[in-house]
Protein backbone atom coordinates (compact mmCIF):
# COMPACT_ATOMS: atom_id res chain seq x y z
CA UNK A 1 0.00 0.00 0.00
CA UNK A 2 2.80 2.52 0.57
CA UNK A 3 4.88 1.87 -2.18
CA UNK A 4 1.02 2.15 -4.60
CA UNK A 5 0.75 5.56 -2.49
CA UNK A 6 4.43 6.67 -3.55
CA UNK A 7 3.85 5.42 -7.25
CA UNK A 8 0.63 7.56 -7.35
CA UNK A 9 2.18 10.71 -5.78
CA UNK A 10 5.02 10.33 -8.70
CA UNK A 11 2.72 9.44 -10.90
CA UNK A 12 0.20 12.41 -10.82
CA UNK A 13 2.88 15.30 -10.25
CA UNK A 14 4.42 13.78 -13.78
CA UNK A 15 0.86 14.05 -15.54
CA UNK A 16 1.25 18.00 -13.83
CA UNK A 17 4.16 18.44 -16.03
CA UNK A 18 4.09 20.08 -19.42
CA UNK A 19 5.77 17.25 -22.16
CA UNK A 20 4.01 13.83 -23.59
CA UNK A 21 7.23 11.38 -22.26
CA UNK A 22 5.79 13.12 -18.79
CA UNK A 23 2.43 12.16 -19.72
CA UNK A 24 2.92 8.52 -20.61
CA UNK A 25 5.39 8.18 -17.55
CA UNK A 26 2.91 9.58 -15.42
CA UNK A 27 0.30 6.89 -16.60
CA UNK A 28 2.92 3.90 -16.48
CA UNK A 29 3.18 5.35 -12.30
CA UNK A 30 -0.65 5.72 -11.79
CA UNK A 31 -0.82 2.15 -13.78
CA UNK A 32 1.76 0.44 -11.17
CA UNK A 33 0.51 2.56 -8.06
CA UNK A 34 -2.82 1.51 -8.78
CA UNK A 35 -2.12 -2.52 -9.15
CA UNK A 36 -0.01 -2.63 -4.75
CA UNK A 37 -2.29 0.25 -3.94
CA UNK A 38 -6.46 -1.20 -4.54
CA UNK A 39 -6.09 -4.95 -4.11
CA UNK A 40 -3.84 -4.28 -1.09
CA UNK A 41 -6.01 -1.87 0.53
CA UNK A 42 -8.94 -3.86 0.56
CA UNK A 43 -7.35 -6.82 1.89
CA UNK A 44 -6.12 -5.05 4.87
CA UNK A 45 -9.74 -4.25 5.51
CA UNK A 46 -10.72 -8.26 5.49
CA UNK A 47 -8.02 -9.06 7.86
CA UNK A 48 -9.53 -6.55 11.09
CA UNK A 49 -11.91 -9.08 11.83
CA UNK A 50 -11.76 -12.85 12.68
CA UNK A 51 -12.50 -15.74 9.73
CA UNK A 52 -16.75 -15.75 9.57
CA UNK A 53 -17.37 -12.13 11.34
CA UNK A 54 -20.50 -11.54 10.31
CA UNK A 55 -19.34 -7.89 10.31
CA UNK A 56 -17.66 -7.74 7.69
CA UNK A 57 -19.89 -6.80 4.60
CA UNK A 58 -20.97 -3.92 6.39
CA UNK A 59 -16.88 -3.13 7.16
CA UNK A 60 -16.41 -3.22 3.24
CA UNK A 61 -19.40 -0.86 3.04
CA UNK A 62 -17.70 1.80 5.30
CA UNK A 63 -14.96 1.40 3.30
CA UNK A 64 -16.65 2.13 -0.10
CA UNK A 65 -18.11 4.84 1.55
CA UNK A 66 -14.89 6.76 2.54
CA UNK A 67 -13.55 5.66 -1.21
CA UNK A 68 -17.12 7.53 -2.58
CA UNK A 69 -16.05 10.95 -0.57
CA UNK A 70 -13.42 11.22 -2.53
CA UNK A 71 -15.02 10.23 -6.05
CA UNK A 72 -17.67 12.46 -4.96
CA UNK A 73 -15.03 15.55 -4.18
CA UNK A 74 -12.66 15.12 -7.00
CA UNK A 75 -15.01 16.06 -9.90
CA UNK A 76 -16.37 19.19 -8.60
CA UNK A 77 -12.52 20.44 -6.66
CA UNK A 78 -10.50 18.88 -10.20
CA UNK A 79 -13.55 20.58 -12.32
CA UNK A 80 -12.94 23.93 -10.64
CA UNK A 81 -9.09 23.83 -10.81
CA UNK A 82 -9.04 22.68 -14.56
CA UNK A 83 -10.90 25.33 -15.57
CA UNK A 84 -9.19 28.32 -13.83
CA UNK A 85 -5.69 27.16 -13.81
CA UNK A 86 -5.56 24.15 -16.49
CA UNK A 87 -5.67 20.59 -16.03
CA UNK A 88 -1.63 20.09 -15.31
CA UNK A 89 -2.90 22.02 -11.76
CA UNK A 90 -5.47 19.84 -11.61
CA UNK A 91 -3.15 16.44 -12.10
CA UNK A 92 -0.70 18.53 -9.05
CA UNK A 93 -3.30 18.81 -6.84
CA UNK A 94 -3.73 15.43 -7.01
CA UNK A 95 -0.37 14.54 -6.17
CA UNK A 96 -0.68 16.76 -2.93
CA UNK A 97 -3.44 14.96 -1.95
CA UNK A 98 -2.10 12.04 -2.79
CA UNK A 99 1.10 12.95 -0.29
CA UNK A 100 -1.90 13.90 2.44
CA UNK A 101 -3.46 10.28 1.82
CA UNK A 102 0.28 8.79 2.18
CA UNK A 103 1.47 10.82 5.00
CA UNK A 104 -1.98 9.61 6.65
CA UNK A 105 -1.44 6.11 6.49
CA UNK A 106 2.44 6.04 7.44
CA UNK A 107 1.19 8.10 10.53
CA UNK A 108 -1.62 5.81 11.62
CA UNK A 109 -1.18 2.80 10.13
CA UNK A 110 -0.01 1.35 14.03
CA UNK A 111 -3.62 1.38 14.48
CA UNK A 112 -4.76 -0.79 11.60
CA UNK A 113 -2.10 -3.20 13.22
CA UNK A 114 -3.79 -3.27 16.48
CA UNK A 115 -6.90 -3.50 15.63
CA UNK A 116 -6.69 -6.78 13.75
CA UNK A 117 -7.73 -9.86 15.79
CA UNK A 118 -5.36 -12.67 16.04
CA UNK A 119 -3.17 -11.49 12.82
CA UNK A 120 0.49 -10.87 12.98
CA UNK A 121 2.51 -8.21 11.12
CA UNK A 122 2.97 -10.68 7.97
CA UNK A 123 -0.81 -11.81 7.50
CA UNK A 124 -2.54 -14.48 8.97
CA UNK A 125 -1.17 -16.94 11.77
CA UNK A 126 0.19 -20.57 10.79
CA UNK A 127 -2.71 -22.40 12.10
CA UNK A 128 -5.21 -20.85 10.13
CA UNK A 129 -3.52 -21.07 7.30
CA UNK A 130 -3.05 -24.58 7.92
CA UNK A 131 -6.58 -25.13 8.94
CA UNK A 132 -8.03 -24.84 5.77
CA UNK A 133 -8.10 -28.06 3.64
CA UNK A 134 -7.18 -28.50 0.13
CA UNK A 135 -10.46 -29.67 -1.41
CA UNK A 136 -12.35 -26.91 0.31
CA UNK A 137 -9.92 -24.31 -0.64
CA UNK A 138 -10.24 -25.36 -4.10
CA UNK A 139 -14.01 -24.98 -4.05
CA UNK A 140 -13.66 -21.48 -2.64
CA UNK A 141 -12.00 -20.78 -5.60
CA UNK A 142 -14.20 -22.02 -8.16
CA UNK A 143 -16.51 -20.16 -6.20
CA UNK A 144 -14.44 -16.84 -7.03
CA UNK A 145 -13.96 -17.61 -10.47
CA UNK A 146 -17.89 -18.26 -10.86
CA UNK A 147 -18.47 -14.92 -9.58
CA UNK A 148 -15.79 -12.93 -11.31
CA UNK A 149 -17.56 -14.35 -14.63
CA UNK A 150 -20.90 -12.74 -13.45
CA UNK A 151 -19.89 -9.57 -11.89
CA UNK A 152 -18.36 -8.83 -15.26
CA UNK A 153 -21.73 -8.07 -16.34
CA UNK A 154 -22.38 -5.62 -14.04
CA UNK A 155 -19.54 -3.48 -14.58
CA UNK A 156 -20.55 -3.51 -18.11
CA UNK A 157 -23.80 -1.70 -17.28
CA UNK A 158 -22.46 0.14 -14.94
CA UNK A 159 -19.71 1.74 -16.41
CA UNK A 160 -22.03 3.19 -18.63
CA UNK A 161 -21.80 5.71 -15.92
CA UNK A 162 -18.74 6.84 -17.80
CA UNK A 163 -20.40 6.67 -21.51
CA UNK A 164 -23.97 6.25 -22.11
CA UNK A 165 -25.56 7.95 -18.61
CA UNK A 166 -22.75 10.61 -19.07
CA UNK A 167 -23.89 11.54 -23.12
CA UNK A 168 -27.84 11.26 -21.73
CA UNK A 169 -27.26 14.17 -18.81
CA UNK A 170 -25.16 16.11 -21.54
CA UNK A 171 -27.55 15.31 -24.67
CA UNK A 172 -30.81 14.73 -22.95
CA UNK A 173 -31.29 15.90 -20.00
CA UNK A 174 -32.72 19.59 -18.43
CA UNK A 175 -29.66 20.69 -16.34
CA UNK A 176 -31.30 24.44 -16.37
CA UNK A 177 -31.73 24.86 -12.28
CA UNK A 178 -34.65 26.55 -10.75
CA UNK A 179 -34.79 29.62 -10.37
CA UNK A 180 -34.71 30.02 -6.39
CA UNK A 181 -31.73 27.94 -6.57
CA UNK A 182 -29.66 29.30 -8.97
CA UNK A 183 -30.22 32.60 -7.54
CA UNK A 184 -29.00 31.06 -4.25
CA UNK A 185 -26.03 30.29 -6.18
CA UNK A 186 -25.36 33.49 -7.28
CA UNK A 187 -25.41 35.29 -4.12
CA UNK A 188 -23.62 33.08 -2.30
CA UNK A 189 -20.51 32.68 -4.80
CA UNK A 190 -21.16 28.83 -5.41
CA UNK A 191 -22.22 29.65 -9.15
CA UNK A 192 -18.93 29.59 -9.97
CA UNK A 193 -18.32 25.59 -8.44
CA UNK A 194 -21.32 24.45 -9.70
CA UNK A 195 -22.48 26.15 -12.79
CA UNK A 196 -21.00 26.28 -15.99
CA UNK A 197 -18.98 29.76 -17.33
CA UNK A 198 -22.19 31.22 -18.13
CA UNK A 199 -23.67 30.57 -15.12
CA UNK A 200 -26.77 29.63 -16.62
CA UNK A 201 -26.70 25.36 -16.36
CA UNK A 202 -25.11 22.56 -14.13
CA UNK A 203 -21.90 21.48 -16.37
CA UNK A 204 -22.29 17.80 -17.98
CA UNK A 205 -19.42 17.04 -15.98
CA UNK A 206 -20.93 17.37 -12.46
CA UNK A 207 -23.08 14.46 -13.40
CA UNK A 208 -19.91 12.37 -12.20
CA UNK A 209 -20.62 13.47 -8.64
CA UNK A 210 -23.94 12.29 -8.49
CA UNK A 211 -23.12 8.47 -8.29
CA UNK A 212 -20.42 8.42 -4.99
CA UNK A 213 -22.69 11.44 -3.38
CA UNK A 214 -25.81 8.75 -3.37
CA UNK A 215 -22.88 6.43 -2.10
CA UNK A 216 -21.90 8.70 1.06
CA UNK A 217 -25.65 8.92 1.83
CA UNK A 218 -26.96 5.54 1.41
CA UNK A 219 -24.22 3.12 2.69
CA UNK A 220 -24.72 4.45 6.13
CA UNK A 221 -28.51 3.28 5.81
CA UNK A 222 -27.14 0.10 4.43
CA UNK A 223 -25.03 -0.55 7.54
CA UNK A 224 -27.81 0.36 9.71
CA UNK A 225 -30.23 -2.22 7.55
CA UNK A 226 -27.89 -4.71 7.29
CA UNK A 227 -27.72 -4.95 11.55
CA UNK A 228 -30.84 -4.00 11.96
CA UNK A 229 -31.66 -8.08 10.19
CA UNK A 230 -28.64 -9.34 11.74
CA UNK A 231 -29.66 -8.86 14.89
CA UNK A 232 -32.98 -10.54 13.85
CA UNK A 233 -31.13 -13.29 12.37
CA UNK A 234 -32.67 -12.31 9.03
CA UNK A 235 -29.92 -10.95 7.29
CA UNK A 236 -29.67 -11.56 3.51
CA UNK A 237 -26.29 -13.84 3.23
CA UNK A 238 -23.40 -12.14 1.03
CA UNK A 239 -24.45 -14.31 -2.39
CA UNK A 240 -28.15 -13.35 -1.41
CA UNK A 241 -27.05 -9.50 -1.51
CA UNK A 242 -25.31 -10.22 -4.86
CA UNK A 243 -28.72 -11.56 -6.42
CA UNK A 244 -30.28 -8.00 -4.94
CA UNK A 245 -27.87 -6.00 -6.38
CA UNK A 246 -28.40 -7.64 -10.34
CA UNK A 247 -32.01 -7.17 -9.29
CA UNK A 248 -31.52 -3.67 -8.47
CA UNK A 249 -29.23 -2.56 -11.85
CA UNK A 250 -31.84 -4.26 -13.84
CA UNK A 251 -35.12 -2.13 -12.12
CA UNK A 252 -32.98 0.81 -12.95
CA UNK A 253 -31.84 0.48 -16.74
CA UNK A 254 -35.39 -0.28 -17.38
CA UNK A 255 -36.56 2.74 -15.28
CA UNK A 256 -34.90 5.22 -17.41
CA UNK A 257 -35.37 3.29 -21.08
CA UNK A 258 -39.33 3.04 -20.07
CA UNK A 259 -39.25 6.51 -18.69
CA UNK A 260 -37.51 7.90 -21.89
CA UNK A 261 -39.52 6.08 -24.09
CA UNK A 262 -42.86 7.02 -22.57
CA UNK A 263 -41.62 11.21 -22.21
CA UNK A 264 -40.88 11.37 -26.19
CA UNK A 265 -37.88 13.20 -27.63
CA UNK A 266 -37.81 16.23 -25.01
CA UNK A 267 -35.43 16.67 -22.52
CA UNK A 268 -36.40 14.82 -19.41
CA UNK A 269 -36.29 16.00 -15.75
CA UNK A 270 -33.06 15.48 -13.87
CA UNK A 271 -35.27 13.79 -11.36
CA UNK A 272 -35.40 11.07 -14.04
CA UNK A 273 -31.61 10.82 -13.62
CA UNK A 274 -31.52 11.19 -10.14
CA UNK A 275 -33.71 8.13 -9.59
CA UNK A 276 -32.15 5.88 -12.11
CA UNK A 277 -28.39 6.72 -10.41
CA UNK A 278 -30.22 6.15 -6.75
CA UNK A 279 -31.02 2.67 -8.15
CA UNK A 280 -27.58 1.98 -9.67
CA UNK A 281 -25.39 2.97 -6.43
CA UNK A 282 -27.75 0.77 -4.19
CA UNK A 283 -26.86 -1.74 -6.82
CA UNK A 284 -23.66 -1.31 -6.28
CA UNK A 285 -23.19 -1.13 -2.53
CA UNK A 286 -24.53 -4.65 -2.73
CA UNK A 287 -22.43 -5.97 -5.40
CA UNK A 288 -19.04 -3.75 -5.40
CA UNK A 289 -18.15 -3.92 -1.39
CA UNK A 290 -19.86 -7.63 -1.20
CA UNK A 291 -17.38 -8.59 -3.99
CA UNK A 292 -14.71 -7.24 -2.01
CA UNK A 293 -16.13 -9.63 1.33
CA UNK A 294 -16.57 -12.17 -0.25
CA UNK A 295 -13.27 -12.53 -2.04
CA UNK A 296 -12.15 -11.58 2.05
CA UNK A 297 -14.27 -14.64 2.95
CA UNK A 298 -13.15 -17.56 0.11
CA UNK A 299 -9.60 -16.26 -1.00
CA UNK A 300 -6.35 -18.25 0.89
CA UNK A 301 -4.98 -15.63 3.51
CA UNK A 302 -1.43 -16.44 1.74
CA UNK A 303 -3.02 -15.61 -1.62
CA UNK A 304 -5.89 -13.27 -0.93
CA UNK A 305 -4.61 -9.84 -2.40
CA UNK A 306 -4.04 -11.56 -5.59
CA UNK A 307 -7.94 -12.77 -5.57
CA UNK A 308 -8.54 -9.35 -4.84
CA UNK A 309 -6.61 -8.44 -7.66
CA UNK A 310 -8.83 -11.00 -9.82
CA UNK A 311 -11.83 -9.25 -9.17
CA UNK A 312 -10.52 -5.55 -9.84
CA UNK A 313 -9.50 -7.61 -13.29
CA UNK A 314 -12.63 -8.93 -13.37
CA UNK A 315 -14.03 -5.21 -13.42
CA UNK A 316 -11.67 -3.94 -15.60
CA UNK A 317 -13.23 -6.45 -18.32
CA UNK A 318 -16.47 -5.27 -17.75
CA UNK A 319 -15.28 -1.41 -17.99
CA UNK A 320 -13.99 -2.55 -21.53
CA UNK A 321 -17.26 -4.19 -22.59
CA UNK A 322 -19.01 -1.07 -21.14
CA UNK A 323 -17.29 0.75 -24.31
CA UNK A 324 -17.30 -2.10 -26.62
CA UNK A 325 -21.34 -1.93 -26.40
CA UNK A 326 -21.30 1.36 -26.91
CA UNK A 327 -20.89 0.37 -30.53
CA UNK A 328 -25.40 0.24 -29.97
CA UNK A 329 -25.50 3.71 -28.60
CA UNK A 330 -23.56 4.66 -31.82
CA UNK A 331 -26.07 2.26 -34.28
CA UNK A 332 -29.41 3.37 -32.36
CA UNK A 333 -28.52 7.07 -33.02
CA UNK A 334 -32.12 8.29 -32.83
CA UNK A 335 -34.99 8.82 -31.08
CA UNK A 336 -36.96 6.69 -29.83
CA UNK A 337 -34.55 3.25 -30.94
CA UNK A 338 -31.56 4.86 -28.90
CA UNK A 339 -33.99 3.80 -25.67
CA UNK A 340 -32.83 0.19 -26.53
CA UNK A 341 -29.83 0.61 -25.22
CA UNK A 342 -30.91 1.05 -22.08
CA UNK A 343 -33.02 -1.94 -22.42
CA UNK A 344 -30.24 -3.85 -23.75
CA UNK A 345 -28.18 -2.81 -20.17
CA UNK A 346 -31.56 -4.28 -18.55
CA UNK A 347 -31.22 -7.97 -20.06
CA UNK A 348 -27.77 -8.54 -19.41
CA UNK A 349 -27.91 -7.37 -15.77
CA UNK A 350 -31.43 -9.79 -15.55
CA UNK A 351 -28.88 -12.55 -16.93
CA UNK A 352 -26.74 -11.61 -14.49
CA UNK A 353 -29.06 -12.34 -11.72
CA UNK A 354 -30.08 -15.33 -13.29
CA UNK A 355 -26.95 -16.75 -13.13
CA UNK A 356 -26.28 -15.61 -9.92
CA UNK A 357 -29.54 -17.64 -8.60
CA UNK A 358 -27.99 -20.59 -10.60
CA UNK A 359 -24.72 -20.08 -8.91
CA UNK A 360 -26.11 -19.65 -5.35
CA UNK A 361 -25.51 -23.01 -3.55
CA UNK A 362 -22.22 -23.19 -4.92
CA UNK A 363 -21.15 -19.91 -4.21
CA UNK A 364 -22.85 -20.33 -0.61
CA UNK A 365 -21.68 -23.52 0.48
CA UNK A 366 -18.03 -22.77 -0.14
CA UNK A 367 -18.36 -19.91 2.53
CA UNK A 368 -16.76 -20.33 5.93
CA UNK A 369 -19.41 -20.39 9.20
CA UNK A 370 -20.72 -17.51 9.66
CA UNK A 371 -19.98 -16.07 13.62
CA UNK A 372 -22.77 -13.44 14.53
Amino acid sequence: VTFGAIFFVAGYFLLGTEGLPFFFAGLTLLIVGNGLFKPNISTMVGKLYPQGDARVDSAFTIFYMGINIGAFLSPIVAGAIASRYGYHAAYQAAGVGMLVSLATFVLLQSWVREAAPGVTETGETTARIAAIPAEIQTRRNLALLIFFGINILFWMAFKQNGNALAVFARDYTDRTPPPWLAETLHQSGLAKVFLDKQGREFPAALQASINPFFVIVFSPLMVAVWQALRRRDLEPSTPGKLVLGFGLCTLAFLYIGGVWRAAGPDLLSPAVLLVTYALITLAELCLSPMGLSLVSKLAHPRTRAVWMGGFFVSTAIGGYLSGAVGHFWDKWDRYPERTNFFFLLAGSSFLAMLLMLASYRVIASALPATRR
